[in-house]
């Protein structure tokens, strides 16, 4: 629920910069939400992202999404088809059509594969993304912890590494912007094992979210607080934790999160004002199976 700030965030980056100005999107976890609407909004429909924001602010306070009365139903603790079905796909469908345009900028969401026990990076595409974005919030224990897609299992990219700022860096990346959910300077210890466990029991991904999880978020921050010779990160997060907890449904704290979001994206972005965009042919991205052959341009 902390994606709540991300989803403010981007909100105000359309403001200065829309997507079509960057070369790659790559989303991880519930990031992949509000990063769905940014990808699919043209630069002169920027009034589209308001559907984002109400969502956070309206449509997922209370028990609408997460609720400990959902097993006794038959649902997880949090409800996916609510989320992902019903909210984007009917009461605020993303544009989903936009992805198969050429103008529009391709969209990455990472996820893990259970098969393969690592990150992947699928572009999405109109006929996947619904598939993609439940991999992306297949989150353990609050959810059935992977969901099935081109025959194989995956789950949310975050058991293994959160921040795979590391591997934009490999693709050739040198101007990227980065929106976090929490600040810059928190650090994780790693998963505790009886943690693991419960989200996969007798799967190696419990042993796997035990030792690697913590490595990749530590990683990722390391590198934004120092970023490489010839690397720019320009970077939206919360100068302190956000109200809103984990599983937070407060409509007070929500909406809180979502306010506090946008302000730091508009302090933080308005220095891309009037800024040109540079260009340059680079490596493709390490991706999943089906996108191996794929080749991306510069990175904003």
């Amino acid at each position: 629920m902390k994606g709540a700030f991300s989803g403010g965030a981007l909100h105000a980056l359309h403001t200065f910069r829309s997507s079509e100005e960057y070369d790659l999107i790559l989303a991880v976890s519930s990031g992949a939400c509000s990063a769905a609407y940014y990808a699919t909004t043209a630069a002169d429909e920027g009034d589209q992202l308001e559907k984002n924001i109400r969502i956070w602010r309206e449509d997922l306070t209370g028990w609408k999404m997460i609720s400990p009365l959902n097993p006794l139903i038959g649902r997880p603790f949090l409800d996916q088809g609510y989320l992902v079905d019903y909210l984007f796909g009917h009461k605020y469908p993303i544009d989903r059509h936009w992805l198969a345009e050429k103008k529009s900028t391709p969209f990455y969401i990472a996820v893990t594969s259970m098969e393969r026990h690592q990150v992947e990076f699928i572009r999405a595409t109109p006929d996947n993304l619904t598939d993609l974005l439940k991999a992306a919030t297949s989150l353990p224990v609050a959810t059935w912890g992977q969901h099935p897609m081109d025959g194989e299992q995956y789950s949310d990219a975050a058991i293994l590494n959160p921040l795979p700022v590391e591997d934009l860096l490999q693709a050739g990346y040198r101007d990227i912007t980065v929106v976090l959910n929490s600040p810059l300077k928190n650090l994780s210890p790693p998963v505790p094992k009886w943690l693991s466990a419960m989200a996969f029991p007798g799967h190696a991904m419990a042993d796997l979210m035990h030792r690697n999880h913590h490595v990749g978020y530590n990683r990722g921050r390391e590198l934004l607080a120092n970023p490489p010779r010839g690397v720019t990160f320009t970077i939206a997060a919360p100068e302190q934790g956000l109200a809103v907890g984990l599983t937070g449904t407060s409509p007070r704290d929500l909406n809180a999160a979502v306010d506090q979001g946008y302000l730091n994206g508009l302090d933080t972005f308005q220095s891309f004002e009037g800024k040109p965009v540079a260009r340059k042919k680079l490596r493709s991205i390490r991706a999943g199976r089906s996108e191996k052959k794929s080749r991306t341009t510069s990175h904003r």
